[in-house]
């Protein structure tokens, strides 16, 4: 009976080694990386950039899914519901990921996902005209105080510049008046106007009228300032931790194996920080504010907290 003991340990050792094997060999075929808005967009700008080098160092293909909808939710569910073996990934952002759960019941939240990493968070700038009396953010603030309810701010509503906006409001004490918006433009036409009195925007918006002498940044809601605009102070500079940076980055599914994940962030990380690519970036997109998967993982908490109160019923 001994050698059938010995045979059948052969088989079981035999067994494990192959399986160990075929968990190391990932990948082993194409990777879907999902982007939740159109073709054509920032998003999906970003990701075929990033397909490519993040291809070549995990050694197989990636390849952009755009699946829009329902505010991002649509591929964001289709990520979440995918085998949970690493080979679909998640392009997602601060609408899909933070936002719309909020906003509405779609089946998951933040943190029923892993991070892989950021690769870009927007800049949003408070921005008013140039004739303005107000020189800093506490000027402003002052104003306001003193004068509840006067001033009119435009933003689209519900989406990071007017949360970001209402959390300083409420940070500070302040009564303001939100005038909607149909976009970013809209919205610095309306500034330069005088039909509203400052812009919460996307650093993009206002870059030209920033440069251009018609506008005056008076906060940056990032942790540092914007290299593009070294002399517009932070909020939190100036005494009001209230961040808003709309991110890009990747996640998967909650439960993807630890050392497929792992995988994923050291390619990710790697391609994320290599100069090349950074200014590849640069020409085609925009400057890259990379984080590695636990600071990513931070920011989605930090932004679920800061937004829950205003967009959950």
């Amino acid at each position: 009976m001994k050698p059938v003991r010995i045979l059948k340990g052969a088989l079981a050792a035999l067994i494990v080694s192959t399986g160990l094997a075929a968990a190391a060999e990932y990948p082993e075929k194409p990777i879907s990386m999902i982007v939740t808005w159109n073709a054509g967009g920032s998003t999906d700008v970003l990701a075929r950039l990033l397909a490519e080098p993040l291809g070549a160092e995990l050694g197989v293909p990636v390849a952009v899914t755009n699946m829009p909808g329902g505010g991002g939710s649509l591929g964001t569910r289709a990520a979440l519901d995918a085998p949970l073996d690493g080979y679909t990934i998640l392009a997602t952002t601060s609408g899909n990921h933070i936002l719309t759960p909020l906003k509405n019941d779609v089946g998951y939240r933040y943190d029923d996902f892993e991070p892989i990493g950021q690769l870009v968070a927007a800049s949003l700038i408070l921005a008013v005209r140039e004739d303005s009396p107000w020189l800093t953010l506490e000027d402003f603030i002052a104003a306001a105080r003193a004068e509840p309810g006067k001033y009119l701010f435009g933003a689209v509503p519900d989406v990071a510049p007017h949360l970001t906006l209402r959390a300083l409001a409420e940070s500070a004490g302040l009564e303001l008046v939100h005038l909607p918006q149909q976009g970013g433009a809209p919205g610095a036409t309306a500034l330069l106007a005088g039909d509203v009195d400052l812009l919460p925007a996307n650093a993009a918006t206002v870059a030209s009228s920033l440069k251009g002498g018609k506008m005056r940044g008076l906060a940056v809601f990032s942790a540092e300032r914007d290299p593009a605009f070294p002399d517009i102070p932070t909020a939190k500079e100036q005494g009001y931790e209230v961040y808003g940076s709309p991110f890009v980055g990747l996640a998967v599914a909650k439960g993807v194996p630890e050392d497929v994940l792992a995988t994923l962030k050291t390619a990710f990380d790697k391609v994320a920080q290599d100069p090349a690519f950074g200014e590849r970036a640069i020409k085609v997109a925009s400057a890259l504010t990379y984080l590695p998967a636990e600071e990513f993982g931070a920011v989605w908490e930090r932004d679920w907290t800061t937004y829950a109160p205003m967009l959950q019923k």
